[in-house]
């Protein structure tokens, strides 16, 4: 049965799924915290088009955050889930009585301890479909016995869906999980939420007194050690001296906030920088910036290159994870290495310099991501998995 869900005012795309067998699936979402982060807003996307496509979806997570109120504006129920450490009895135990309760017919889980709980207490508990998301190339993985303990519930998966090739490899090399255990599913957004954003534009740069004709640099994520906002500080300051009224936005929260702005003001960037915080405005502000970086020194596919690409922002990234994949240096954007503040800022700087280098990385990778990496096509590969993996696993099906 070839069905159609039609998302929002866009045309209608062909999903291989028979709604009738999905109204009474059951499908259990197991994610780590409800903070913004890549992974978080995916989820937020994908149990929308989980919902829109007839299953019966709950999230269950253990760090409270935004999204929640996101999730129960849509009705999908949110559990919260005791967790106490890395590798953690009570979170097994909590997600095992969550299982029991609820009796799904798939878990899907993402993040370190959703997945290395969630598997394990899934099997023992009879979920007949048990899949995982592998969101990042996580240095953790690399360690002993992390990684290959991460393997090994692997196994107890149907599949693992990696965000791109190079996780999957990256999956593969380092925790040994099988490659036939593996699949891509590129990550995608909604780019029509990305346009006509001039007037939130405006309006945003006059909430924090910007004037309209200085250059406005952006960076956008977790304040955490991946993201490397202390790689972004340093290409701030000599962009800075290149550029006396260059501003700086640092759009996210996390652990390094008060180590990070703190540094800021030793490096002299006063008020030329702004820590923003958390926003819900993400179109918005790249709709504002002149430039959006990425500094990040590990990567799987993020959700915030996409983004910017939607917006039509121009983009500076280092060339890690999945990013190469996905954006071509000099074409659809300016890749770097990681760790090199001198060469991010060289290439912040080029942009900033060059209108028509800029118009053209920034209708590139519009098209890319249109063409690519919609959000339509992300769901609808992921709706197609469900159903043929709840087809392989029924022990009702004749052979």
């Amino acid at each position: 049965m070839n069905c159609y869900v039609t998302r929002g005012a866009g045309s209608p795309r062909p999903y291989n799924i028979d709604f009738e067998k999905m109204k009474k699936k059951k499908i259990l979402q197991l994610i780590d915290g409800l903070n913004v982060g890549g992974a978080e807003v995916l989820l937020v996307d994908l149990v929308r088009g989980i919902q829109e496509a007839g299953y019966d979806v709950s999230i269950g997570y253990s760090t409270r955050g935004p999204l929640e109120k996101k999730l129960l504006d849509l009705g999908i129920p949110c559990t919260r889930l005791p967790r106490l450490g890395r590798v953690d009895p009570v979170l097994f135990f909590s997600i095992c009585q969550l299982i029991l309760r609820e009796k799904p017919d798939i878990i899907h889980t993402h993040l370190f301890k959703s997945d290395l709980h969630g598997r394990l207490a899934a099997r023992l508990c009879g979920v007949p479909v048990v899949i995982s998301t592998s969101h990042n190339n996580d240095v953790w993985v690399k360690r002993f016995p992390l990684g290959k303990l991460y393997g090994l519930t692997a196994k107890l998966a149907d599949r693992v869906i990696a965000v791109s090739d190079e996780v999957s490899d990256y999956q593969i090399q380092y925790t040994g999980i099988s490659p036939e255990k593996i699949i891509t599913i590129e990550n995608g957004v909604d780019v029509k939420r990305f346009v006509d954003q001039e007037d939130n534009a405006r309006a945003l740069r006059d909430e924090f007194k910007i004037d309209s004709s200085a250059p406005l640099i952006g960076i956008i994520g977790r304040l955490s050690p991946q993201k490397d906002h202390v790689n972004f500080l340093n290409a701030a300051v000599q962009v800075k001296a290149q550029l006396p009224d260059a501003r700086f936005l640092v759009v996210g929260d996390g652990p390094l906030r008060e180590e990070l702005m703190t540094q800021a003001q030793s490096l002299g960037l006063g008020s030329s920088i702004i820590f923003c915080g958390l926003r819900q405005d993400i179109p918005a502000i790249l709709s504002a910036l002149d430039v959006l970086v990425i500094a990040s020194k590990w990567e799987g596919l993020p959700v915030t290159l996409l983004e910017g690409m939607a917006a039509r922002c121009p983009i500076v990234s280092t060339s890690v994870g999945g990013v190469p994949s996905v954006v071509t240096n000099d074409v659809s954007a300016l890749l770097v290495p990681p760790e090199d503040a001198p060469a991010l800022a060289k290439a912040c700087l080029k942009i900033l310099q060059d209108k028509k280098l800029a118009h053209e990385l920034s209708s590139t990778s519009f098209d890319v991501v249109k063409n690519n990496f919609s959000l339509d096509a992300m769901i609808g590969r992921t709706l197609d998995l469900y159903q043929q993996l709840l087809e392989k696993n029924d022990p009702h099906k004749s052979s």
